[in-house]
């Protein structure tokens, strides 16, 4: 019988999980895409010291738990590479039973962001502050016309 993987004070570690030569823990997976990720820390969990000079992130306990519920949620990483007029052309396509002038109305987006350099920024890029700041953009140009 093998025995189990042990880090430098004798804790067993988890599948996936590793510790460097220099000392970080590391936690090696597959995301949604099938490529695969690691993610480190100098922690294995909260009660850990930091060493001195190391930057302080997550415990990789709690980093683990949250790429395993993204993962279980089946949430994409990094957006999945979507741009925000492919999110949006994506969303409307799910769309079913929709009036006709709500559909003229989503084509009215679909040509302003295609348009907009905003609609080529990647999802995982843009922050609520750029958005409101597109839509405020538009409604300028609304008044002004």
């Amino acid at each position: 019988m093998s025995e189990k993987r042990r880090d430098r004070k004798n804790r067993i570690l988890c599948t996936g999980e590793s510790q460097e030569a220099d000392g970080r823990y590391k936690f090696r997976y597959v995301d949604a895409n099938g490529k695969r990720k690691s993610v480190y820390s100098w922690r294995l969990v909260a009660t850990d010291p930091i060493p001195s000079g190391k930057r302080d992130n997550p415990p990789l306990r709690e980093q683990e738990k949250v790429i395993n519920r993204d993962l279980d949620d089946m949430i994409m990483p990094d957006g999945g590479g979507y741009t925000v007029l492919q999110l949006t052309k994506k969303y409307i396509a799910q769309k079913t039973g929709v009036e006709h002038t709500t559909r003229a109305g989503y084509g009215t987006v679909i040509n302003l962001l295609t348009k907009d350099p905003f609609g080529a920024k990647r999802i995982d890029k843009v922050r609520l502050s750029d958005a409101k700041e597109w839509l405020i953009r538009l409604q300028q140009v609304d008044g002004k016309s």
